[in-house]
């Protein structure tokens, strides 16, 4: 799967790059840290095949049911993809969905303290000339801006997939604790 997710991944540098060029605040864009990749499984049989083979990979494992389907994040143990990802999202194909299956996305790091003063992310976005995106959440924990090219999509977020997952559980947490 690692073979895989790379080639996916240099597939997706390309198609990346070609959307860069066109941007007018380049140095936003070109600030973003990539770091996570999704890949969407065909089903829950191909969920549970890729769930093993990483899970031999990773040091870190969070599973979740979200949206009627599962969601892991690993980080990888003593690898990293290109672009330098380390963590990869697994998502069950929602049920009764034809979405692509395969790289869904890759998720794009960006620091809210690194934008010009008063200025969001959505802003920079709302400024790009020929930009589809738009403004998108999952669940209580997780949003995103999401970036459409070139049939992929990239997700900018101002945290990481880790800290979604942190957020999760301290949720539950909380949930527990508060029953005591």
């Amino acid at each position: 799967m690692i073979g895989e997710l790379n080639t996916a991944v240099t597939g997706y540098q390309n198609k990346w790059a070609s959307l860069m060029e066109g941007r007018q605040n380049k140095g936003f864009f070109e600030s973003l840290r990539p770091t996570a990749v999704a890949w969407k499984a065909e089903d829950l049989d191909d969920f549970n095949a890729r769930f093993a083979y990483l899970r031999d990979v990773s040091d870190q494992i969070h599973l979740g049911w979200v949206n009627e389907r599962w969601l892991a994040t690993f980080h990888l143990r003593d690898t990293s993809l290109a672009l330098g990802i380390s963590v990869v999202k697994l998502m069950q194909r929602r049920p009764g969905s034809t979405d692509a299956t395969g790289l869904d996305h890759v998720d794009f790091y960006f620091k809210p303290e690194s934008l010009p003063q008063d200025a969001k992310a959505k802003d920079i976005l709302e400024e790009e000339p020929n930009l589809e995106w738009s403004e998108e959440f999952n669940g209580d924990h997780c949003q995103w801006l999401s970036v459409w090219f070139e049939g992929t999509e990239a997700k900018l977020r101002n945290n990481t997939t880790v800290d979604v997952c942190i957020d999760e559980l301290r949720a539950v947490a909380n949930q527990i604790t508060a029953e005591v």
